[in-house]
């Protein structure tokens, strides 16, 4: 027992890094992840980190209808949410962005929040842009 034991212990770290790369390149490709994040295993092989992700916010409600600039109150927010647009990150910036605008007094019933890349195209290199997610959220009508 003693020496399968070590054989195990030896052989662990390997095991979990690839069980990490796994994980990433999952995330990355399923989950949309930025690969310069998790693992960072794909950061390497991608230019999708900074400006390469965009998010574009809308709201909605009864005579109003626009696209927000994201504010410097809701960057963090914003840059989560491009990094690893997962329903549970789109929802709380969502919900940010539903109360911000209450505080400004305007309304809102819809907000909908839109991440973008920036794909190369393989044979003409050309910048082209790409829509990751588009998240609609219903405000209720007894709250956020």
């Amino acid at each position: 027992m003693g020496k399968h034991f070590k054989r195990i212990a030896y052989c662990l770290p390997a095991i979990l890094l690839v069980i990490v790369a796994i994980h990433q390149i999952y995330l990355a490709r399923a989950a949309f992840l930025s690969p310069w994040k998790g693992g960072g295993f794909g950061m390497f092989s991608s230019t999708e980190l900074g400006a390469a992700r965009t998010i574009r916010v809308f709201v909605s409600a009864p005579e109003r209808s626009e696209e927000l600039q994201i504010p410097d109150s809701l960057a963090e927010g914003a840059q989560k949410v491009a990094i690893f647009p997962s329903n549970s990150l789109l929802q709380h910036f969502a919900k940010q962005v539903v109360s911000r605008e209450r505080r400004k007094d305007r309304p809102v019933e819809v907000v909908r929040v839109e991440v973008w890349r920036i794909r190369f195209d393989v044979r003409s290199l050309q910048p082209q842009p790409e829509k990751l997610c588009d998240y609609v959220y219903q405000v209720t009508k007894t709250g956020i």
